[in-house]
């Protein structure tokens, strides 16, 4: 019966850790610092916001439909400088707007869409 009981609740702590966000560092962090500068690239292409990124302070992904990342950024516009958090809910297989951007700012919120 221990057994059984050690099993279930082994079981249910990684269950728990699945689909959580997970911090990134290294060839990740990278990764999800890649997916960033493009989106702000992108959108300052279009019709903004135009920012470039100043630095991560950090940065989390979870695998969702697709994969979700949590920035905490400095982002640079013109001469001001404001730390943001920034979401990015990847989708890239989907044919328009595969990519959700919702930037939280001390001056509000806004969200774009790309591909």
């Amino acid at each position: 019966m221990k057994f059984l009981f050690v099993v279930g609740l082994t079981f249910a702590v990684a269950s728990a850790q699945l689909g959580a966000p997970s911090p990134l560092t290294g060839d990740d962090l990278k990764e999800a610092e890649g997916v960033l500068t493009k989106s702000l690239a992108t959108l300052a292409s279009g019709d903004g916001p135009s920012y470039q990124l100043g630095r991560v302070i950090s940065a989390t992904s979870q695998v969702v439909s697709g994969t979700k990342y949590v920035y905490e950024v400095e982002l640079v516009e013109g001469t001001e400088t404001k730390t943001c958090t920034v979401d990015i809910w990847a989708q890239p297989w989907l044919p328009e707007n595969g990519y959700q951007v919702t930037f939280n700012c001390p001056d509000g919120q806004v969200v774009k869409t790309h591909n």
